[in-house]
C-alpha cells in the first residue's frame, strides 16, 4: 500500500537518510524504532509530504506521491504535542477538517459522533482542550486524524508526553483502534517496549538506514547485528569468548539476559569464571552483572521477581544454554545506545 524507494535526505550537508526503502501493507501496524537522530521522524515527514526527499520516490497505492502536496495525500499525522486548537471544543476540533472541505453539517455531526465514540470520548464533545487530561487530548487528536478516513495514519511518538501507566493503557487503545479502523499505522518511537507490544512489524533504524525489519519475535529472537541485539532487549554481546556451542567458536554472539545463569563456585559448577559487579532490582526484575575473568566483558543476568544470595565481589561461574546463542554481525563496538 505504501512503498518508499531509496529515499535520501540531507540537512546542511549532513545526510539524515541514506537510501531508505520500505513497504507497508494495507492494515499493517509498523513501527520505526530508533534512537534520536536516526532519521525516523524525517522519514515520517517525507511520507506526510512535510519534507521533500533529495532523491528516491514515495508511492501510495502504486501512485507516485513524492511531489504531491500534503493536503492532497490520503495520509494524516498525529503529533506528540496533540496540536489541538485551544479556542475550539472537542467536537469542533475533530470536525475541523471536514468543515474546511465543505462537508454537509449533518454528515459532519454524524462522523464526529462516530469518531469520538471510537476513541471513547463521546461524553467530552463540549469540553475545551484545557479541560482534558493528556491522555484525553491524545484521543481527541487521534479522532481528528481518522475522521477523514485516510489510508495511512502516521504517529510521531504520540505517547511520549504521558506517564508510564497511561502510556501502557494507550498502547492497548491504539492497537484496538487500529484493528477496528483497518487502516495502516506507521508509528515512531525510541521505546522498545512500545514497539514490541504494538507492532505487526518493526523497522529498526540507525544512521539513516533500516538496520533490520521483521516481526517483534524476529527482531527479538533473531537479530542480525550486535546493534539490534543490544538496542532491542539489551542482549549481552560476547566477542572473542569461547561459545558454549562447538559450532560457534570465537564468533560474536548475543545472549539475552534471561538466558544467562550465574552460579557460585562449586565443584559441580560449569561455565566461564567471573565476579559479580552489581545487583539491583529494576521494574520487577532482579539484574545481576558480572565481569568475565577471561575477557573482561560485562554480562547481565535478569530474573523476574526472584532474589539471589549472590553479592557484588563474589566469584561465580557464568553459563548459558547453547540454544540461546545468536550469532550476530559485530557492528556496534563501543557505541552508546
Amino acid at each position: 500500500m505504501l512503498r518508499l524507494e531509496s529515499i535520501t535526505k540531507a540537512f546542511d550537508n549532513t545526510k539524515v537518510l541514506n537510501g531508505v526503502s520500505l513497504t507497508v501493507g494495507a492494515g499493517e501496524f509498523i513501527t520505526l524504532l530508533g534512537s534520536s537522530g536516526c532519521g525516523k521522524t524525517t522519514t515520517l515527514r517525507i511520507i506526510a509530504g512535510l519534507e521533500q526527499p533529495d532523491s528516491g520516490r514515495v508511492f501510495l497505492d502504486e501512485r507516485d506521491i513524492t511531489d504531491t502536496e500534503p493536503n492532497k495525500r490520503d495520509v494524516n499525522t498525529v503529533f506528540q504535542n496533540y496540536a489541538l486548537f485551544p479556542h475550539m471544543n472537542v467536537e469542533a476540533n475533530v470536525g475541523y477538517s471536514l468543515r474546511i472541505r465543505s462537508v454537509h453539517k449533518n454528515e459532519i455531526k454524524q462522523r464526529v459522533t462516530d469518531a469520538l465514540r471510537l476513541v471513547r470520548m463521546d461524553e467530552y464533545a463540549k469540553r475545551m482542550p484545557a479541560e482534558l487530561s493528556g491522555g484525553q487530548r491524545q484521543r481527541v487528536a487521534i479522532a481528528r486524524a481518522v475522521i477523514s478516513r485516510p489510508k495511512l495514519l502516521l504517529l510521531d511518538e504520540p505517547l511520549g508526553a504521558l506517564d508510564l501507566q497511561l502510556r501502557r493503557q494507550m498502547q492497548l487503545e491504539l492497537k484496538r483502534l487500529q484493528r477496528e479502523l483497518g487502516i495502516a499505522f506507521i508509528y515512531i518511537t525510541h521505546d522498545q517496549e512500545e514497539a514490541l507490544n504494538m507492532s505487526d512489524r518493526i523497522a529498526v533504524m540507525r544512521g539513516g538506514l533500516l538496520e533490520q525489519t521483521g516481526s517483534a519475535s524476529e527482531i527479538y529472537d533473531a537479530p542480525y547485528t550486535s546493534y539490534v541485539a543490544r538496542f532491542v532487549g539489551s542482549a549481552n554481546i560476547l566477542r572473542g569468548v569461547p561459545a558454549v556451542s562447538p559450532m560457534t567458536p570465537n564468533e560474536t554472539i548475543a545472549v539475552r539476559s534471561e538466558n544467562i545463569v550465574l552460579e557460585p563456585y562449586s565443584e559441580h559448577s560449569r561455565g566461564l569464571e567471573g565476579v559479580v559487579t552489581d545487583k539491583r532490582f529494576a521494574g520487577g526484575m532482579l539484574r545481576i552483572s558480572a565481569r568475565l575473568n577471561l575477557s573482561g566483558a560485562e554480562v547481565v543476568s535478569s530474573r523476574h521477581g526472584i532474589d539471589s544470595p549472590l553479592t557484588p565481589g563474589q566469584n561465580v561461574y557464568v553459563s548459558w544454554d547453547a540454544a540461546s546463542e545468536i550469532i550476530v554481525k559485530d557492528n556496534d563496538a563501543g557505541e552508546e545506545l
